[in-house]
């Protein structure tokens, strides 16, 4: 573990460990579009299993599951406070201790996920490039890796979407940058560029 990552961890363990039982009711007004993501990997027959990276409370692992319940699921998580909370609500999922940047993601789930997860957490990993590289190499062949996340805010005011910036700061998240989307196979926004979906394919 490197130095950004014991620094990293050990914030998320103190915010977490205080926030973790309300994190879900306070989250539902502005992490906008996971819901939609949620109900396409749902229709999507073409996966059989799924890693999510941050899966926090488990709250979308356990809506996947509900709506896919024999899919294989997992999880890697870096807040010790949230692992011990997602590991309690998805016994019937495998979540693991590790970083997005270079945990072996094969190992979750002891084969190649079909699909990977970042549902508003590629904003808050140090070395995003990095992370998605990480989740794409460890792809099934006809595998995806899916993102939904804070976008550029490009059709807020100008004012609201300083404010939202330095708000979001204080929790160590910074939204997605067209640097961060380059490799993506596809790039979708929601209204007003407040949140991005993207989808990535496998490398070797």
């Amino acid at each position: 573990m490197s130095d950004a990552q014991a620094d990293h961890r050990a914030f998320l363990n103190r915010y977490y460990g205080v926030s973790r039982f309300i994190y879900d009711a306070t989250r539902r007004y502005y992490l906008l579009g996971r819901d939609v993501v949620l109900r396409d990997l749902a229709a999507d027959a073409a996966w059989e299993t799924l890693v999510e990276v941050g899966p926090g409370t488990g709250r979308n692992l356990v809506r996947l599951h509900r709506a896919r319940p024999e899919a294989r699921l997992g999880g890697l998580e870096a807040s010790d406070a949230m692992l011990g909370h997602a590991r309690a609500k998805c016994p019937w999922a495998r979540i693991l201790h590790g970083f997005a940047e270079d945990a072996p993601l094969t190992e979750v789930l002891g084969a190649r996920p079909d699909r990977v997860l970042f549902s508003y957490c590629l904003s808050m990993v140090g070395d995003r490039a990095a992370a998605i590289a990480n989740a794409r190499r460890a792809l099934s062949a006809h595998g995806e890796v899916v993102v939904i996340d804070f976008a550029d805010f490009a059709g807020l005011p100008h004012r609201a979407a300083r404010a939202f910036r330095t708000y979001l700061g204080t929790f160590h998240v910074a939204p997605l940058s067209a640097a961060d989307l380059e490799s993506a196979a596809s790039v979708r926004r929601g209204p007003r560029g407040y949140y991005v979906c993207a989808t990535f394919g496998p490398i070797s």
